[in-house]
């Protein structure tokens, strides 16, 4: 019974996620460039969400200063086009370089914990943006780095690039989740000391989340220049973007795959509402919504689905586990 309910809620899962896909793929083909460029940062935020939630909704290593791996791969992509390498190959070099520098960090970070961890991130993201104001000679400083258009390709293969990072960054917790790798992080999570004592790798496991949700932002800041034509070190290194990942996957529900996906739809569209309509306090109306849902809401929007299921008759039988 158990077996057959969990069959029944991943096929639900893969096929409201190929539906979603379907969609997104077929969207441009009836939305002008607008609702186009708007799907496109929905997908980006998507994939932010999802690296967050890797290390922090699943590790429990809560995070200030991802965006600072943003920062370093949009900076690396805007480079190497400059330097002449075709807009693709950019991005994954932004993703490599975000991760080649992970690799160090993470082996000094993680051994801190709890406010520590995440004071030192914060941290990492100031330093990154200092670095890229004071570096003139590469980064020009303040000025920023202008893309000339002929070396970025058109909105449409931005946007199927961009649709390709959320999925592939959705795929990948997915797989993760379900697997020994998830099992362990989320192990980590919930008592470092008692995972170790059966025998859990925790640093290996750690900073294999750590190097994987600095890959994921390093590709996402490529293709943001790629989409904006224009970065500078405020743009690349903003503590407003710290912010939106945790509100995003706070919101959907963390810790789980659909969480950040949900998170994004909602709080995007909110936030281009409420631009609209209150420019002045959009972001102030964004913060009471998501401290009323962290009060009340603890396990994001996601949470709802599983009250549900709980309130159901044969709730409980046969081990019912949660969708992810």
């Amino acid at each position: 019974m158990a077996s057959t309910i969990n069959g029944n809620l991943r096929l639900n899962s893969v096929l409201a996620g190929t539906a979603l896909v379907v969609a997104a793929a077929l969207a441009p083909l009836g939305l002008n460039e607008y609702y186009q460029s708007f799907l496109l940062q929905v997908f980006l935020v998507i994939a932010l969400a999802q690296a967050w939630n890797l290390i922090s909704g699943m590790t429990g290593y809560v995070s200030f200063g991802h965006a600072a791996f943003f920062g370093v791969g949009a900076y690396a992509g805007a480079l190497f086009l400059t330097w002449g390498f075709p807009w693709w190959l950019a991005v994954f070099q932004g993703a490599g370089v975000a991760a080649l520098i992970a690799v160090p960090l993470g082996m000094l970070t993680l051994r801190l914990r709890g406010p520590y961890f995440a004071i030192a991130m914060l941290g990492l993201n100031e330093i990154g943006r200092i670095v890229a104001t004071l570096w003139v000679g590469l980064t020009n400083g303040g000025s920023g780095i202008t893309l000339q258009p002929a070396l970025l390709p058109p909105l449409g293969v931005e946007y199927f690039t961009a649709l390709a990072l959320a999925l592939g960054a959705t795929l990948l917790l997915a797989w993760i989740h379900r697997h020994r790798f998830g099992l362990e992080l989320r192990a980590i999570r919930e008592d470092e000391e008692a995972a170790e004592m059966v025998g859990v790798n925790t640093t290996l496991n750690k900073v294999i989340a750590f190097i994987l949700s600095a890959l994921i932002p390093g590709a996402v800041g490529a293709v943001y220049v790629l989409y904006t034509s224009y970065i500078n070190p405020g743009s690349a290194f903003a503590h407003a973007r710290n912010v939106e990942m945790i509100v995003v996957v706070l919101f959907g529900g963390s810790g789980t795959v659909w969480g950040p996906i949900l998170g994004a739809a909602i709080i995007m569209i909110l936030r281009e509402m409420l631009w609209a309509e209150f420019p002045a306090v959009h972001l102030a109306l964004l913060g009471v919504l998501l401290l009323v849902v962290v009060l009340y809401l603890p396990g994001g929007i996601v949470s709802l689905a599983r009250r549900r299921r709980e309130l159901r008759p044969d709730a409980g039988k046969a081990g019912d586990t949660p969708p992810p």
